[in-house]
């Protein structure tokens, strides 16, 4: 920058003297016929000297002219652009301007084409005037440019280009230029009617009226000021993105979009005048800095349209006196009107009649709840307070009005003139949304009538519609838990959000990841990775009922068996945090690896297992064993090239730990908490789930597919292609299906899916597209599911060998049986005998099923080696209950 100022010094210094040396300069006229100094405009050109002002005389002049020679004028004699130039080689621009202070004007100038080399005007020089001209097929280009034989680069600042008529052209500013002006200019046809590049400062488009251009003004990572333009007929009026800018007093008529908002920047778009725009007034595509919108008339079928998880505007000043753009005595916010009559500002009251509606107008409601609202806390009404007799008429369609249990209904308010929006689904008299088209699931069998009550804030109305939900057919509850950005509650069967909790905050591409719900499905806990702690939501009402601070970069969370526990990962930390969920405390912070990212919790509660990928600069490569009585690493296991997913068997022997970077599974022996096997899955694994009999692991890999896994032969019996890219994996409780949630990738415009597989025949059943973009899993038990609950005992807990046990059951809605006596030998019995042959610590476990899951349960048999003088078949010890 430094450099760049010294060298506009320098120039200026020169142009001072080259105006001292201009004492002889006078006219010179150009004819293409006869009877003037020249026949060419560029022979012209070459025989001037700075200051000289060349006169073109009508004519057609088929020639390209470089103008070189600092201070030049080059006018039509008569300023009506009957001085037509067109380009003798149609490779190149027809004015190539490489001096300062140059003017033209008058004249009519062809172009070649739109590409820069071939525009009617191409100029890096500074100073210069471009101003009344007639350009046809071609456009103004002002640009930096570095010579051959210089080192600097040379930049086109401080150009006025005015007062021009451009047909099928554009006006064009290039990288880094600043100062120019371009004002009172009539552009059609163009690709843009301006399109103004990058990094240069204090940029004024002004004045301009645009029509049929493909954007009238399209602004990138500047700071331009852009007032009074008239911009009609456009796919797209202005266009901002990376841009600092102040938008004010412009007309936008009859474009697809108004104005179109990408990212970054400071933007204040103040007393504009967006209508008839077929697509919307605003739309907000991408993320920004601030944008202060006020003082606007609106009046679009859609005014403002956000793109996903889009917000964070202001759209009302302070109250002030002054007169507004709807003609009121305030300034507040905008003016929200529609075609039809139906807008905000047309039939909100105004009972005080000062021109400011009585109530907020909600402009961006979040579906997802991944950020604020915004509201125009002081939207502009009509003077004419004709809006306060508006009466509403309530009116709504619903997707489906009957079906089987649960039933998930979509409501469409159709109402006219109505602000505010009451539901209440099964008409009990207690409001239970306010959205305007919300989403309700029906959970139980029953007769529901549905009552919308409509207002305008002053009056109401109201209409109803009966629902009929059936008897409940499916026998896998249909709903899961996705963290997106926020806590969503998803139908399975049609992707749709039935609702949405707001939870952490995102920052830096950080969000909600991990989800677990503790086994009584009362509530979930959400690691909030941009906001470093934990939501804590009451899963009955769906709402946040604490918020528990935890390490830096939480990613992954894990229940223990009982629910007393939550293991949270903190992978910027190397730590998990250990979480008491009866006071939602962290109790204890435990040291693990580098960059832990997957968790798990034996069956029994006594081990957490941790991931610790680590990095480029550190690698790990290791799986961390904590001891749950000591909040202790007690083993430290290496496995496969940057774990990721974990998950532990039902019967608690085995973990399975998906190897992203080398392509494999590893499998560790929690007796002895080493790797005893090593499964080629032949993708790169990301997430891993293991089946309630634990029979199956399903491994998600970034390649697309799920390989399925026989945990008898560990080897892949299967592979599922599920779409890019697997962010997680689970698998409901009776074991009959898997779901796989994807974010597909560029190619497949990444596209946001969950895929069912069923399990009986491992095929995917469905794959049904997200409304969210995916992050957590995690499954909604089923409120009629009758869950067993493993318990036994035994009528010894320690003998000599042969040590005769009898095992006896007492498992509530238990219809399966699955004892391992830890010996190697099992039984299906309810209530089996078994005799340890040598001495040793056996873990006898029992894992029961029914039709709605599976619970397991443990305990420890001690057998002592026989010595002299002992019964060697004593079945004497002490009695045990599993546990």
């Amino acid at each position: 920058m430094i450099n760049r100022t010294i060298f506009l010094r320098i120039l200026l210094f020169i142009f001072i003297i080259s105006i001292s040396a201009t004492a002889s300069a006078g006219e010179i006229t150009v004819d293409d016929d006869s009877g003037a100094d020249f026949k060419s405009i560029q022979e012209a050109v070459n025989n001037s000297v700075p200051g000289d002002t060349i006169i073109v005389m009508p004519g057609i002049y088929t020639e390209n002219v470089r103008v070189d020679v600092t201070g030049l004028t080059i006018r039509s004699e008569s300023n009506n652009s009957n001085a037509q130039v067109k380009p003798l080689n149609e490779s190149k621009s027809t004015f190539l301007i490489a001096a300062n202070n140059i003017t033209i004007s008058g004249l009519n100038i062809t172009g070649a084409g739109k590409m820069y080399h071939k525009n009617a005007i191409f100029a890096y020089g500074k100073m210069n005037n471009i101003t009344g001209n007639t350009i046809e097929n071609g456009s103004v280009y002002l640009r930096s440019y570095m010579p051959d034989n210089l080192k600097i680069i040379l930049y086109s600042d401080m150009n006025n280009v005015t007062g021009n008529t451009i047909e099928n052209g554009s006006i064009i500013l290039g990288s880094e230029i600043s100062g120019n002006l371009i004002a009172e200019n009539k552009i059609s046809n163009g690709e843009e009617g301006v399109y103004i590049s990058c990094c240069g400062i204090n940029n004024t488009v002004s004045g301009n009226t645009i029509s049929n251009c493909s954007t009238g003004i399209s602004e990138w990572d500047q700071g331009v000021d852009i007032r009074n333009n008239r911009i009609t007929d456009c796919d797209c009026g202005i266009w901002l993105s990376m841009s600092s800018s102040g938008i004010e007093n412009n007309t936008i008529l009859n474009c697809d979009v108004g104005i179109i908002l990408y990212d970054g920047g400071t933007v204040d778009i103040i007393n504009n005048t967006i209508t008839s725009c077929t697509e919307c007034g605003i739309f907000n595509k991408g993320h920004s800095d601030r944008k202060r919108i006020y003082n606007n008339y609106f009046n679009n079928s859609l005014n403002v349209k956000f793109g996903p998880g889009e917000g964070g505007n202001t759209w009302n000043s302070s109250l002030a006196s002054g007169s507004n753009i709807a003609g009121g005595p305030y300034i507040g916010g905008n003016f929200w009107a529609k075609p039809d009559g139906t807008g905000f500002s047309q039939i909100c009251v105004d009972l005080d009649k000062n021109g400011i509606g009585d109530l907020p107008y909600k402009i961006y409601e979040d579906p997802y709840n991944v950020h604020e609202d915004e509201f125009d806390y002081l939207p502009l009404v009509s003077m004419s307070s004709l809006q306060n007799s508006v009466t509403p008429t309530a009116n709504f369609t619903v997707s489906v009005t009957n079906g089987p249990a649960p039933l998930v209904v979509k409501f469409t308010d159709l109402s006219k003139n109505a602000i505010l929006w009451n539901w209440d689904f099964d008409n009990d008299g207690v409001a239970d949304s306010t959205e305007q088209n919300p989403i309700y699931a029906y959970r139980t069998q029953g007769n529901y009538t549905v009552n919308l009550t409509a207002s305008n804030g002053l009056n109401t109305n109201s209409k109803f519609v009966n629902i009929t939900v059936g008897k409940r057919v499916s026998s896998t509850w249909p709903f899961v838990y996705i963290t997106s950005g926020a806590f969503s509650v998803i139908d399975t069967t049609t992707g749709t959000v039935v609702t949405s909790v707001k939870v952490g905050s995102v920052k830096m591409g950080r969000g909600p990841k991990g989800v677990a719900v503790v086994p009584n499905g009362k509530t979930a806990y959400v690691a909030n990775s941009g906001s470093n702690n934990v939501s804590v939501i009451d899963t009955s009402t769906n709402t946040v009922t604490d918020t528990v601070k935890v390490g830096y970069n939480p990613s992954e969370v894990a229940v223990s068996p009982d629910g007393k526990k939550v293991y949270v990962v903190n992978e910027d930390s190397n730590n998990v945090s250990v979480i008491d969920t009866d006071t939602n405390t962290v109790t204890v912070t435990v040291p693990v690896g580098n960059w832990p990212e997957g968790i798990a919790v034996t069956p029994d509660g006594k081990k957490v297992y941790v991931t610790n990928g680590g990095n480029i600069t550190a690698p790990e490569d290791t799986v961390s064993v904590i001891d749950t009585a000591t909040n202790i690493v007690t083993a430290t296991v290496p496995v496969g090239t940057h774990p990721r997913g974990i998950a532990v068997t039902p019967d608690g022997k085995n973990v399975y730990v998906a190897n992203s970077h080398n392509r494999t599974v590893s499998v560790i022996d929690t007796a002895t908490n080493s790797v005893t096997a090593t499964v080629d899955v032949d993708n790169s694994p990301h997430e891993v789930v293991v089946n309630p009999t634990g029979t199956k692991v399903y491994v998600a890999g970034g390649d697309g597919f799920v390989s399925v896994i026989d945990t008898v032969t560990r080897k892949v019996i299967t592979r599922l292609n599920v779409g890019k890219y697997p962010e997680e994996i689970a698998v409901t409780p009776n074991g009959e299906k898997v779901y796989v949630v994807t974010r597909g990738d560029y190619e497949n415009n990444y596209s946001n899916n969950i895929s069912v597989i069923d399990t009986s025949n491992d095929t995917v059943s469905a794959t049904v597209n997200l409304d969210v973009s995916p992050g957590g899993l995690a499954i909604i038990p089923d409120p009629e599911s009758v869950f067993p609950v493993a318990n036994f005992s035994s009528n010894v807990s320690e003998g000599f060998a042969p040590l005769s046990v009898q095992f006896t059951d007492s498992s509530e809605n238990a219809t399966g049986w699955n004892w391992d006596f830890g010996d190697g030998a099992v039984s299906n019995e309810q209530n089996p005998a078994h005799t340890y042959l040598s001495p040793g610590n056996y873990t006898a476990c029992l894992i029961v099923n029914n039709t709605d899951g599976t619970d397991s349960r443990f305990t420890t048999i001690t057998v002592l080696e026989s010595g002299f003088g002992n019964d060697s078949d004593s079945s004497g010890g002490s009695y045990s209950n599993g546990g």
